[in-house]
């Protein structure tokens, strides 16, 4: 494991700090996760440990979290069953500007195991990704076509966490199907989602 480690480091981007530190501390939850051969959730524990470890070592805190986030999503899906909704999902849980770092990671890790620098999965992944950002995939609440302020102005609805949910749900409904974007469109979702959500409250 260390040396796997060393040469995921020598692997890593020169100059690429965030990266580097992360290809340091990317496998820092395997020792604690072996459990019949496997590494069960070793991303997870190591990204426990990696913000633990450098939080008593005091980097600054912006480090830390690009450290963890990509430590914690390193063993991400990239083969080409992944469907279109799950890759959007994938962008938004990591966030657009992280996917080269989190991607140089992968390519870097892949090396210090000994496979071939230049996978072609990868970089099919890496395409799509691409053409997903270029045609400005919506990601986030910012990205919906309503906001908060429509829902309240067309539903009667007040600020409040249910406000929130609502929005939530219409941003996975989006995440699924792009073309549902479009203003109409998610206030008639938005008022069948007020509904089960009411239906849900009454069978509790």
């Amino acid at each position: 494991l260390w040396d796997h480690t060393l040469r995921t480091v020598d692997a890593a981007p020169a100059g690429a700090g965030p990266i580097r530190l992360a290809a340091l501390v990317h496998d820092l939850g395997k020792p604690s996760t072996l459990a019949d051969g496997h590494f069960h959730h070793h991303e997870v524990v190591g990204a426990r440990l990696a913000e633990a470890w450098l939080r008593r070592l005091r980097f600054p805190r912006a480090q830390i979290d690009e450290v963890v986030l990509l430590v914690r999503h390193h063993m991400f899906e990239a083969g080409p069953a992944l469907s279109d909704a799950a890759m959007r999902r994938f962008l938004r849980r990591v966030g657009p500007e992280h996917v080269d770092a989190l991607l140089a990671l992968r390519r870097a890790d892949d090396i210090g195991s000994g496979l071939p620098p230049d996978d072609a999965a990868l970089a099919a992944f890496k395409a799509r990704v691409d053409g997903m950002l270029a045609a400005r995939v919506p990601l986030d609440r910012t990205a919906l076509a309503v906001d908060g302020d429509d829902l309240m102005r067309e539903l009667g609805l007040a600020p409040g966490p249910g406000l929130g949910r609502v929005l939530d749900e219409l941003l996975e409904r989006v995440l699924t199907d792009p073309s549902l974007n479009d203003r109409m469109t998610l206030i008639r979702l938005a008022h069948g989602i007020l509904g089960e959500m009411s239906s849900a409250g009454g069978d509790a």
